[in-house]
């Protein structure tokens, strides 16, 4: 998949070198190559001085260092990259960064209220993937069916298969235990 971006991966623009990182860091954690999506991340990040915070490298590589970092289990890792978004003037804040932190904050605490607060937001930004990637992780965290099968119906109406295939898991798991 790289070879579609890899005329960004000599550019000397920062977007272009933001974004590439970004998507780097976001197939790495597909892959569950963690260290690398972190680090993949953590670059792309370095040009949040310059582009700032909403730039969508920028936002995309929060959430796929923070996700990585969490997999990792770098605890002071995901607490420098909370502080990055805390740090961010309410003015230049993302609403998509502001409710991805706030999924990632409640999934690692076990809050489903802040999961549901997450997925609103999600929905009144009009992200449904992960609209129903929250509902999802709500489910798996409560064991709430409204959330999950929410959740399917959104993954199976955009084609996202393995989101589905684990929602659907998900599901035939607790039926069999």
């Amino acid at each position: 998949m790289y070879h579609l971006f890899d005329r960004l991966e000599d550019s000397t623009d920062v977007q272009d070198q933001s974004t590439y990182a970004a998507v780097r860091a976001t197939l790495h954690r597909a892959e569950g190559r963690h260290e690398e999506a972190l680090a993949a991340g953590l670059l792309a990040l370095e040009a949040a001085p310059v582009l700032g915070p909403s730039f969508q490298g920028v936002k995309q590589a929060v959430v796929e260092a923070l996700e990585s970092a969490l997999a990792l289990g770098d605890h002071a890792k995901v607490e420098e990259l909370y502080a990055f978004v805390d740090s961010i003037p309410f003015a230049s804040a993302s609403p998509y960064m502001a409710a991805q932190v706030q999924r990632l904050r409640a999934r690692t605490a076990g809050d489903p209220e802040g999961l549901l607060a997450a997925a609103q937001e999600f929905r009144q930004i009009g992200t449904p993937f992960w609209t129903a990637t929250t509902l999802l992780e709500h489910a798996e965290l409560t064991g709430d069916d409204a959330s999950r099968d929410e959740a399917l119906k959104t993954f199976d109406r955009l084609g996202a298969t393995p989101w589905a295939d684990r929602a659907a898991a998900t599901h035939r798991d607790e039926i069999v235990a």
